[in-house]
């Protein structure tokens, strides 16, 4: 396991302090929680009380929906909506032309499907594409299991229903309840165009809606054969779990299996020791309210366990409560079976396609990152100049401090995804994911000492210093940036040596000179030091400097 993963499991925690860290206690977490044990406990009352079918869909979307802010919750909430009755409205239409004709309708869910996953990677609102082309396919793959239109269409029409109120519902409920933010809100960029700036020069957006189409299309047909719709969360499994990176897929997946597991077995005991005991509304509401509790509370957590809680809710939710065939909740065991099934078969296919297929590999985009952090590091570095005056320079190192910022967290993220990665032979000029994060460390220790040059203090000591000793450390910083630069570019750094040696006896002579002290002079000797570190003894240039193939 990579170093990196275990800065988000640190050495010195073990897993239960580690999980316990996972599961702490907050204010906002308590009130998310609540809310969506409310949402799914009024779904189960309002549609077992108006028997309207598919609960498990119904109480599902409640933790689907629910998200960190009102803002959010409402937004993905209305484009939720949207989405849906689009994407059932198009379902209905093409039902039309492919009911009863399955040599029309196979293709047709597959193209459907590709378009909303290439649509859901090209989209500044991604989520809208995925949805309606999931929406679509999921509706025009139960076309074989009605035996008339009639009933497809009333089937289909009841999947808005349950789908909507909940939707609805949990929307209102976050309206209500959920505190706003204590922290200043983020203000992201507006967006200037719909499309993500490479929509249609980046071939991995293809790649990507080919590879899910693949794999769910594998699934429906694997079932199909066996006549084993009951294994239908395969098809499922393979939309919501793929994701950018192999690493990000797997990872996904892993936290589908656990919550998966919990899920089922929450399912199964309640079925057996719990549910043939029950003969009151008020007796199943407090079951599902429990479940729920410890489902939500996982779900509120960070992006490490979240999914998990997501994905216990779906297991318990769809094992206990039946689709079309009654409100009351199920007591066949096999649902519970197949469910885990299904998840599975969804898991093993999708990291199949994922791996061996295009993949994309977190490790390729986490050497991207890092030249860029490495570049935007050399241009931070020789700031402050003596031609320009400070005024000019600071708000320069602050924006590129922000930046740098910005990318060393997306970096970290990057790595902790590489970590879920299968270790694979490299080729020669290969990298392994311990050498970029031994990359990153250095550059993240070079940042802080850049970072300290930047303080007021610092930039008092640069006013006040001569101007001869303002050129020697201005030399440095220029030689240290350009061997931090080569490093990111790819070019050799050894022979970057002589001139770094050169530039470091200067500023020595300088200072010693002039019998210059203070924290700046202590800080440009240290960043001097570290930057001997980026040289031949790490051969930067011919492994970071590589592109990835494909």
């Amino acid at each position: 396991m990579s170093a990196t993963f275990l800065d988000a499991r640190p050495a010195h925690l073990g897993w239960l302090d580690w999980l316990r860290r996972e599961l702490a206690p907050s204010h906002d977490r308590r009130v998310r929680t609540l809310i969506l044990i409310c949402g799914a406990v009024l779904c189960v009352i309002i549609s077992m009380a108006l028997q309207v079918p598919e609960l498990a869909v119904s109480a599902y979307m409640v933790f689907f929906i629910s998200k960190e802010t009102k803002t959010v919750t409402t937004i993905v909430g209305i484009l939720g909506l949207i989405g849906l009755t689009i994407g059932i409205a198009v379902s209905l239409l093409l039902y039309k032309f492919t009911y009863g004709h399955p040599e029309f309708r196979i293709p047709s869910m597959a193209i459907v499907l590709f378009l909303g996953m290439y649509a859901s990677r090209i989209l500044v609102i991604g989520p809208l594409g995925f949805l309606l082309g999931f929406i679509i396919a999921v509706t025009q793959s139960i076309g074989d299991l009605l035996p008339s239109p009639e009933l497809l269409v009333r089937a289909i029409l009841w999947i808005w229903v349950a789908l909507a109120y909940a939707v609805g519902l949990t929307v209102v409920l976050n309206l209500l309840f959920l505190p706003k933010p204590t922290g200043p809100p983020k203000h992201l960029p507006k967006p200037t165009s719909l499309f993500v700036p490479d929509a249609f020069t980046n071939p991995a957006h293809v790649r990507f809606g080919l590879k899910v189409t693949l794999a769910t299309m594998i699934c429906y047909i694997l079932y199909s054969a066996v006549d084993w719709f009951g294994i239908h969360t395969a098809f499922i499994t393979c939309t919501f779990i793929a994701l950018e990176s192999t690493g990000a897929t797997f990872r996904k997946g892993i936290l589908r299996i656990v919550g998966c597991i919990i899920g089922g077995l929450l399912a199964l005991f309640s079925i057996i020791f719990l549910i043939p005991h029950m003969e009151t509304l008020s007796s199943l509401v407090i079951l599902v309210a429990c479940v729920s509790a410890v489902a939500g509370w996982i779900a509120t957590g960070t992006e490490r366990i979240a999914y998990a809680g997501l994905q216990m809710a779906f297991a318990f939710f769809y094992g206990l409560f039946p689709g079309f065939d009654g409100f009351a909740p199920d007591t066949d065991l096999t649902n519970v079976r197949n469910r885990v099934v299904g998840i599975l078969l969804g898991l093993i296919v999708t990291a199949l396609v994922f791996h061996y297929i295009w993949p994309e590999r977190a490790i390729d985009r986490l050497r991207d990152i890092l030249r860029e952090i490495l570049q935007q590091l050399a241009k931070l570095l020789v700031i402050p100049s003596p031609e320009a005056p400070v005024s000019e320079a600071k708000p320069k190192a602050e924006a590129l401090i922000t930046e740098i910022a910005r990318e060393r967290e997306q970096a970290r993220h990057e790595a902790e995804l590489a970590s879920f990665e299968p270790d694979e032979p490299q080729p020669r000029e290969g990298v392994s994911l311990g050498y970029l994060e031994a990359i990153l460390s250095r550059a993240e220790h070079v940042l802080a000492l850049t970072t300290s040059l930047i303080r007021d203090s610092a930039w008092q000591e640069w006013q006040q210093m001569p101007s001869d000793a303002q050129e020697a450390e201005s030399e440095l910083r220029n030689v240290v940036a350009g061997r931090v630069e080569r490093a990111a570019n790819g070019d050799s750094a050894e022979d970057a040596d002589d001139n770094l040696s050169i530039a470091v006896a200067r500023w020595t002579k300088t200072i010693q000179r002039l019998s210059l002290e203070g924290s700046r002079i202590a800080l440009v000797s240290q960043i001097a030091a570290e930057a001997q570190r980026f040289g031949s003894r790490l051969p930067i240039a011919s492994q970071l400097g590589r592109q990835p193939a494909g």
